[in-house]
């Protein structure tokens, strides 16, 4: 998949409202772990790693964006 189409892959995944709910569902309920004083340490260490697994994938995604800014600006030149 070339750069302009992943891009517009993307683009259409996190316009989907039932994406946005999923992604933003699993991170509130990792969360919850954290505010929830019963939770055990195994489980905070489970709620971490999802939370940077997340994390993980935002970054992914914003390196999409910019290397489709980067793709234009060579076109240009």
């Amino acid at each position: 998949m070339n750069i302009k189409d992943r891009a517009s892959a993307i683009r259409r995944l996190l316009e989907d409202e039932s994406f946005q709910w999923l992604f933003e569902s699993v991170k509130q309920r990792q969360v919850n772990v954290f505010t929830n004083v019963s939770s055990t340490e195994e489980e905070r260490e489970q709620a971490h790693a999802k939370l940077r697994a997340l994390s993980d994938i935002e970054i992914l995604i914003s390196s999409v964006y910019t290397d489709e800014r980067m793709y234009d600006k060579n076109q240009l030149n």
